[in-house]
C-alpha cells in the first residue's frame, strides 16, 4: 500500500511537469520563433537486494527528457524592412557586448543610433564583411563579425533576398558618392546536435555541451535556410494539439489523486482491523 501511496505521488509530479510545459507552449503561441517544448517520461523500477529478477513492480514514473520541436513555423510579412526570417535549417547569431555569442530563430531586428543591427534586446546581429569593390556572396572563411553600417558614410541601407545589406554612399567627396554598395551578409549557423540546445529568456538559444560541431555559413549554403527579409517566423506551437495534452494531463493527474485516496481507505481498514 505504502509503495501504491509514492507512485501516485510520482504521477501527481509528472503531470503536473506535463501541465507546465503545456501552460508555456500555449502562452508562447504568438512569440516570434518559438519552438514548443516537448517532455517524455520514464517508468521507476527499485530494484532489490537480489537484483532485477523480473518480479519487480514498478515504483511510479519520472521526468526522462525535455526537448524542442525544431518544426518550421509559418511565416508572416512585416513592414519592417529589417525583420528577417529562416526557411529551414538555422539560426541567428546575435553577440552581447560581453562577447558572449547566442542562437535566435527571432529576426526582430533594426539598426540603432550607432548603425549596428539588433535585436530587441540590443545584441548585434552577427555576419560576413563584404570588401570594398568586391561583389556579393560574402567568404565565410572571413569570419564573424558584427553589423554596423556607420550612418555617417552610408544611408538608405537595404537588404535583399540573400541576405546581403547594401548602402548608399552619401559622403559627397567620396569617388563613389550615391553608389550602391554590399557591405554585409547576414550569417546562419546550425547546430549538429540540437539536444546541445538549451532556451533562454528573449528568444534566444544556448548551447549546453561547447565545442559540438557547428555549421556556419551564409544561406542555402552547406545545407543550411534560406532568409526572407521584411519577414517573421511565427511560433511553431499547435494549439490543437496542446489542448489534447492538457485533457490527458488532467486526466492522469485525477487518476493518479484516486490511487493515492484509495491506498489511504485500505490502510485506513487496516488500522481499524487491529481496533
Amino acid at each position: 500500500m505504502i509503495s501504491s501511496l509514492y507512485s501516485g505521488i510520482s504521477g501527481l509530479n509528472a503531470n503536473t511537469q506535463k501541465m507546465s510545459v503545456v501552460g508555456d507552449n500555449i502562452a508562447n503561441v504568438n512569440t516570434t520563433g518559438f519552438k514548443s517544448t516537448e517532455i517524455s517520461f520514464d517508468n521507476l523500477i527499485n530494484k532489490s537486494a537480489a537484483g532485477y529478477t523480473g518480479m519487480e513492480i514498478g515504483s511510479g514514473v519520472l521526468l526522462s527528457d525535455v526537448s524542442y520541436n525544431w518544426g518550421q513555423g509559418t511565416l508572416e510579412r512585416t513592414t519592417n524592412p529589417y525583420d528577417m526570417a529562416i526557411s529551414g535549417k538555422g539560426f541567428f547569431i546575435v553577440q552581447t557586448d560581453d562577447g558572449e555569442q547566442f542562437y535566435t530563430r527571432a529576426g526582430e531586428f533594426d539598426f540603432d543610433e550607432e548603425g549596428n543591427l539588433v535585436n530587441p534586446e540590443g545584441y548585434v546581429v552577427q555576419g560576413y564583411a563584404i570588401p570594398a569593390g568586391v561583389d556579393p556572396p560574402a567568404d565565410p572563411a572571413a569570419g564573424l563579425v558584427p553589423i554596423t553600417i556607420d550612418p555617417e558614410v552610408y544611408q538608405d541601407i537595404t537588404v535583399d533576398e540573400d541576405g546581403v545589406y547594401y548602402g548608399v554612399v552619401k559622403d559627397p567627396d567620396a569617388a563613389n558618392f550615391g553608389q550602391k554598395v554590399a557591405l554585409f551578409q547576414i550569417a546562419v549557423c546550425d547546430v549538429n546536435d540540437k539536444s546541445s540546445m538549451a532556451k533562454m529568456s528573449g528568444n534566444l538559444y544556448t548551447k549546453v555541451t561547447p565545442g559540438l560541431p557547428e555549421t556556419f555559413g551564409i544561406p542555402e549554403t552547406f545545407g543550411l535556410g534560406a532568409v526572407t527579409p521584411s519577414t517573421l517566423e511565427m511560433s511553431n506551437v499547435d494549439l490543437a494539439k496542446e489542448f489534447v495534452n492538457m485533457i490527458v494531463a488532467q486526466r492522469a493527474f485525477s487518476a493518479n489523486s484516486k490511487v493515492i485516496t484509495t491506498s489511504d481507505e485500505i490502510l485506513q481498514e487496516l488500522v481499524n482491523l487491529k481496533r
